[in-house]
């Protein structure tokens, strides 16, 4: 006899439309900007209604800031799976932050670069964003910590990634293309070493 497969609950049901929502509009503002990004749009990604939408997300402001807050955590949680903890070395630093490059290069975190250029001009997403913003931060910070409590003070541990997500970002806003092995790969790359360096030099004034 061939089993009957369990039927999902309906927090399950919500939980997936939810998600393949959130997927979908990452998607759509990635591919095609945030101007092109409309319910419409992100429901035909999804395969579900609008009205399923308008259920779970009451306008298109509160789906984008979901949609932040979505790769925001899945973004740090993918991190934190991917670096080791022993991070004393230059090494190890320059592989942290080559992970970090990755992500904030990743087609998904184009979901950022959209809602902050697009908040420059619109105070009310603006306003919507700030506590997705501000999380986000809060995350950050929880993993440096993690990484480089310890080694820093706390006043340079906030400034180290203060420093960090700066270049990051600076770079993935100047980039025509995304890809890291892309020029001006190489020249990148030496740029986060020097970092590397400056990071363990700091450890080291601080244990002597």
């Amino acid at each position: 006899m061939t089993a009957t497969p369990a039927r999902r609950t309906q927090a399950e049901r919500r939980e997936a439309t939810t998600t393949a929502l959130l997927d979908a509009t990452a998607a759509c503002l990635a591919e095609t900007g945030y101007a092109a990004t409309s319910t419409a749009a992100a429901c035909a990604r999804a395969g579900v209604s609008q009205g399923a939408l308008f259920r779970h997300f009451p306008t298109r402001q509160a789906l984008l800031v979901a949609t932040a807050e979505h790769v925001a955590r899945r973004n740090v949680e993918e991190f934190r799976a991917s670096v080791g903890s022993d991070v004393t070395t230059v090494d190890a630093v320059a592989d942290v932050l080559a992970h970090l490059r990755r992500a904030v290069l990743s087609p998904a975190n184009q979901t950022w670069r959209e809602l902050l250029v697009a908040a420059r001009a619109d105070a009310g997403l603006r306003a919507a964003l700030l506590p997705a913003r501000e999380s986000l931060q809060e995350q950050m910070l929880a993993v440096a910590g993690d990484l480089w409590r310890g080694h820093l003070p706390p006043d340079d541990l906030a400034a180290v990634l203060s420093i960090v997500v700066n270049v990051l970002d600076g770079l993935a806003f100047s980039a025509l293309d995304p890809d890291p092995a892309a020029p001006p790969g190489r020249t990148v790359e030496r740029a986060l070493r020097l970092l590397a360096e400056m990071i363990v030099s700091r450890y080291e004034q601080e244990q002597s």
